[in-house]
């Protein structure tokens, strides 16, 4: 079994979805919706926008699944655009 270390700030967040519910910024479904949530805040990196920073989103494994087959060309659709830095 793998453990995980939580920083202060992963668990003030954790905190928070809990409380007010959370559900995936992608597709909107809950997490009764699907198998798992995954919660993360960008950090102020460079390429990341300010108003970004420390915002949460949460993503779920059916839309995980969905981005890596469009990213590996594999959901059966050409109709979506990389864009470019």
């Amino acid at each position: 079994m793998r453990r995980v270390i939580r920083k202060d700030s992963d668990k003030a967040m954790i905190a928070k979805m809990k409380a007010l519910g959370f559900r995936c910024s992608f597709c909107g479904r809950e997490r009764g919706e699907v198998g798992e949530i995954v919660a993360g805040a960008p950090p102020a990196t460079p390429g990341v926008p300010r108003q970004m920073v420390g915002k949460s989103a949460f993503i779920c494994n059916e839309c995980v699944l969905r981005c890596k087959n469009i990213m590996a060309g594999t959901d059966g659709s050409s109709k979506f655009v990389l864009i470019p830095d």
